[in-house]
């Protein structure tokens, strides 16, 4: 069977010039989805997913819209492999059942990861920037006194269970028990 993935990141966008080339390159069913890029939630791809045999092809008009980024596409592109269903990419003319579509996917793959790579080098400069400039990263150390005598006082008034000063305080689960602890291996 011969599936088709069509999509268009906003509901006024319309889908046709793919649903076209899709039919033109002979796909026997279609999945067409109207989501942005960034919602991880695609029904119609899960569709596709879910249906999918050894033997199968899936083909898309336009690469980019496989998947939310270059990761995601990879790994669905991965998918198919493992399922032994083939995949064409019309735009770019990427088809993994040719050698070439093959290193092509193996080239994406590397771009990938050195995309990653550049990524995590910028944010690792940027905790170098921010340490040098005496900027505070993660959870504030410590504990905060106000919020101590919060729950101290909770406790003190009767309310023992974190659940119960969690209602009173208004102060997350995890930070009353915390700060609870605290209290507790004071007394």
């Amino acid at each position: 069977m011969i599936f088709g993935y069509a999509r268009v990141s906003a509901k006024d966008q319309n889908p046709d010039t793919q649903v076209e080339q899709l039919m033109a390159a002979g796909c026997d069913q279609l999945f067409v989805e109207k989501m942005s890029g960034t919602t991880t939630s695609r029904p119609e791809l899960d569709k596709l997913l879910q249906q999918l045999r050894p033997g199968d092809t899936v083909k898309v008009a336009r690469l980019n819209r496989l998947g939310r980024n270059t990761r995601h596409v990879l790994e669905l592109i991965a998918r198919f492999a493992e399922q032994q269903v083939r995949f064409v990419s019309l735009d770019l003319g990427v088809d993994t059942a040719t050698p070439a579509g093959k290193m092509m996917v193996g080239v994406f793959a590397v771009l990938a990861e050195y995309d990653r790579e550049i990524n995590r080098e910028r944010q690792d400069h940027g905790r170098e920037l921010a340490k040098t400039a005496g900027t505070h990263m993660g959870r504030r150390a410590g504990l905060d006194p106000k919020r101590l005598e919060q729950v101290s006082m909770a406790i003190k008034s009767g309310h023992t269970s974190a659940g119960a000063i969690t209602k009173l305080t208004g102060l997350p689960l995890a930070t009353v028990k915390r700060y609870k602890k605290a209290v507790e291996s004071k007394d």
